[in-house]
């Protein structure tokens, strides 16, 4: 399917596979007739609501069929959405939207009072309320649903391989997010690949857990459920316990996991009454260790393992580790998707022989164009049509990708990338700061969780504790430092930059 505009696939399906189911979403089912009836529906109503083409449109909502309906109605009508993270704090949320240009926001119940900030410290100018809290300014979508037509059709815009489908706003290694740009040939690309490297049909059934505002909920495989014809399941919740019981339920085929869903997974694994998972055939995930995963595969000898190595900027992952060496080259991420070309360069930007270390490079149609209004990203990123994701690892004579070590001073804490410059930005605030330096430290639960070493000003009395008082006013919770130790000193190079490896050490 080559549609430009991804809406198009839908309404192809539609016709293809008409009473198949598409959408599962609790005890509400979607065929892909009444998917994209709905669509078009919510389509008209966003027209209605002064949506325009020419609109950058915010989503803010848990995992629900209304975000997917929503996400896909914008597509539809041919503007650009911007999934928002809700776990970020407001006044990050307020540096999304103007940064973006972000002019229309969709959004849950739950998010109301964000919302109600959004929309009066921005330029949105078109706010719409997926629940019963209209904020000032906002319209009712049920209202809106109400008033359009029986059989109400909306024609797909029209969209070629180089307009922008979405934005996706991640942390990166700066301090602030970084707006990744997706192309709507990043999604027609990214999807064939996900289809042929998972080997999906339509009669698979894809948990999908992970949230819609991140790459791995969109796209691994995310919307390439609905090229493949299948069934989009979903969970609003990242419990193990839920996750576990609404796949043995609808039995699903396939799924992503974080690390420390995982783990609860395994917990429920060992119970007297273990959740029925026989139709699950392959379970992805990044960052396991080769002991989990051998535990795992004792579990679930029925099910296929598959390592992956992915970024907001890859549109997803762009190597998956296949069946056939999933066991001989455990620890591996895989070998490159078809389209994508990976190489391993030295400082000099040298290509080098298998085996040896060096900086991951990527190219190909479903990585990004660069990021939104940031061109000192893009010069610093891409260089002779490479990206240049910062991250050190090699590639063995048969082409697997193994990765060695993440990039300098990003922090991956429960899934999600934390710019620690961020956080010595807030840090350095607060007024009995003098200096700051943020790592990340090893966590049970969360992967890594955020350390900062503070040198006070003179005289100053402040805590750890006053230090992360002040971050939880100004920072998500996630990245409010868990440890903070008050020092005399940092480790410095001559030229006086903080060597943060030293603070990594024991």
């Amino acid at each position: 399917m080559g549609a430009s505009n991804f809406a198009e696939t839908l309404r192809l399906q539609a016709l293809r596979r008409a009473d198949r189911e598409a959408l599962v979403d609790g005890a509400d089912r979607w065929t892909y007739a009444q998917l994209d009836a709905d669509v078009d529906r919510h389509a008209a109503a966003l027209l209605d609501a002064g949506i325009t083409p020419a609109d950058l449109v915010a989503v803010l909502g848990r995992n629900t069929a209304t975000y997917v309906i929503e996400l896909l109605a914008i597509a539809r009508i041919g503007a650009i959405s911007v999934p928002l993270n809700w776990r970020l704090h407001t006044s990050e949320q307020t540096y999304v939207v103007e940064q973006a240009g972000i002019t229309g926001l969709l959004y849950d119940d739950d998010f109301a009072g964000t919302a109600a900030d959004l929309v009066a410290a921005t330029g949105i100018r078109v706010a719409v309320a997926n629940g019963g809290q209209a904020v000032p300014g906002a319209q009712l979508l049920a209202g809106l649903l109400d008033r359009q037509p029986a059989g109400v059709r909306v024609p797909d815009a029209q969209k070629a391989p180089g307009d922008i489908h979405r934005l996706l706003y991640t942390s990166g290694t700066t301090a602030h997010p970084k707006g990744v740009i997706h192309t709507c040939g990043n999604l027609t690309a990214n999807h064939l690949a996900q289809v042929l490297e998972l080997e999906l049909t339509q009669h698979d059934r894809i948990l999908v857990s992970a949230p819609l505002f991140h790459v791995s909920g969109l796209e691994a495989p995310g919307l390439a459920v609905f090229t493949a014809g299948a069934t989009m399941v979903l969970t609003p919740t990242f419990k193990a316990e839920d996750i576990a019981r609404i796949a043995a339920r609808e039995r699903v085929t396939g799924m992503v996991l974080a690390a420390q869903i995982l783990f609860g997974l395994l917990d429920l694994l060992d119970l007297p009454q273990p959740p029925d998972l026989s139709a699950l055939r392959y379970l992805l995930f990044a960052g396991v260790a080769p002991t989990v995963r051998r535990d795992v595969k004792r579990r679930l000898p029925h099910v296929r393992l598959i390592d992956t190595f992915g970024m907001t900027e890859l549109c997803n992952g762009v190597c998956y580790m296949d069946a056939a060496h999933e066991d001989s080259k455990i620890g591996a991420l895989g070998a490159p998707f078809p389209g994508v070309h990976i190489r391993i360069v030295d400082e000099h930007f040298r290509p080098v022989p298998p085996g040896t270390d060096g900086e991951i490079i990527i190219r190909g149609e479903k990585i990004s164009p660069g990021y939104w209004n940031d061109e000192e990203a893009n010069k610093r990123t891409r260089r002779d049509g490479w990206f240049l994701t910062g991250d050190v690892g090699r590639l063995d004579e048969d082409g697997y990708l193994w990765f060695v070590d993440r990039r300098t001073d990003l922090i991956k804490s429960g899934g999600e990338n934390v710019a620690g410059a961020e956080i010595e930005r807030v840090v350095a605030q607060h007024p009995d700061v003098a200096e700051v330096a943020v790592i990340g430290v090893p966590d049970p639960q969360w992967d890594e969780v955020p350390k900062a070493f503070v040198i006070l000003r003179d005289g100053a009395t402040a805590t750890g504790e006053d230090i992360r008082a002040h971050c939880r006013l100004h920072l998500a919770r996630f990245k409010v430092p868990k440890y903070v130790d008050v020092v005399k000193a940092l480790p410095r190079n001559d030229s006086g930059k903080v060597l943060k490896r030293e603070l990594r050490q024991p």
